[in-house]
């Protein structure tokens, strides 16, 4: 397998039985490449030199990966955009707010997916979410308190409320220009949708959901399949 693309797994803590079973997919994956598209937890802000204990198996099980060769390559999501230096100086992950690859002969795009949501609120939302004020707050509020702070924002729902599909329209309207601009497959996470999209000069992947659908994208010889984990 040439690479494997896993992204919304909204991990909640240690009885998730999403985390359990993403670290079962980590260890038995054999790839050349793995690559992370956002959400991999439902909240994460990193400091340096603290973890969040919830995550400790998904973490070890990353390391796993990296420990057996297979590159890393984390594009940060809504839920985790603070990454933090844990993942590039502790687990040797490549962060990236875009990816752009040849795999198999083809050219890959690959982000999370949020920058289609042109939305004002979304817009207002990320911009202050973003900016200097809160990541001060966070600062003050230190590991436990930015993790109560966070999951208060992130809400008990791991799922979009409402109908996907005018996201989902959103993300193939901004695959477009890049698929006639010379891009073959645009790879996408955030909308919970999982599907291969052929659109004008190439195709359009919406990983899904790890936490829900369990879904994630194999590149190998034969192509480009999203398959489920059971």
């Amino acid at each position: 397998m040439l690479a494997a693309m896993i992204s919304d797994a909204h991990l909640q803590g240690l009885n998730d039985p999403a985390q359990a079973g993403l670290v079962a997919l980590l260890d038995e994956l054999q790839a050349d490449h793995l690559y992370l598209l956002g959400d991999l937890f439902h909240f994460w802000w990193g400091f340096r030199g603290a973890v969040f204990s919830e995550f400790v198996p998904a973490l070890a099980a990353l390391h796993r990966v990296t420990q057996r060769g297979i590159p890393i390559t984390y594009v940060p999501g809504n839920h985790d955009f603070a990454l933090g230096p844990f993942f590039t100086e502790s687990l040797g992950v490549t962060v990236s707010a875009r990816v752009d690859v040849t795999l198999g002969g083809q050219r890959f795009l690959m982000v999370h997916g949020d920058e289609a949501d042109t939305s004002l609120s979304y817009a207002v939302t990320r911009a202050v979410l973003r900016g200097p004020a809160f990541a001060a707050l966070m600062r003050l509020a230190g590991p436990a308190g930015s993790r109560r702070i966070g999951l208060k924002l992130a809400g008990a729902s791991r799922d979009h409320g409402g109908d996907p599909t005018p996201l989902v329209e959103a993300q193939k309207a901004w695959a477009a220009p890049h698929l006639k601009g010379g891009v073959d497959v645009v790879v996408v996470g955030h909308s919970h949708k999982p599907g291969i999209t052929p659109l004008e000069g190439g195709r359009f992947v919406n990983l899904g959901d790890f936490h829900h659908h369990r879904t994630w994208l194999a590149v190998d010889g034969d192509g480009i399949a999203l398959r489920r984990w059971e």
